[in-house]
């Protein structure tokens, strides 16, 4: 595996789908470097096998209990993609954002 080269690191709180969209959704917060839309978010499976994910929006996000704010990373996939996604449980880890990948 090829590392890419990271624009930023991005901690994700929670994940999850609506299916309905078919989109997958990552909240957490950005912990240093850029974000941009357009850009990738590469998921690792183990130490050297990892896949990209295009970002094809991103909103900010405000919890009413909460003083922190939040970025929501929305991703569009099929059905498949989709199980893929959630089958990773992503949840409480840092993932890498660079400006090249692959959909």
């Amino acid at each position: 595996m090829q590392k890419k080269i990271a624009e930023g690191q991005f901690e994700v709180i929670e994940s999850f789908a609506i299916r309905r969209r078919n989109e997958f959704y990552l909240i957490g917060q950005l912990k240093e470097g850029t974000i941009k839309e357009q850009w990738f978010i590469n998921i690792p499976f183990n130490s050297t096998l990892a896949m990209t994910v295009r970002i094809n929006s991103i909103e900010d996000v405000e919890i009413s209990s909460e003083q922190n704010k939040y970025k929501l990373i929305i991703v569009k996939g099929d059905s498949e993609m989709l199980d893929l996604m959630l089958g990773l449980k992503i949840g409480s880890e840092l993932l890498d954002i660079s400006i090249d990948g692959e959909d």
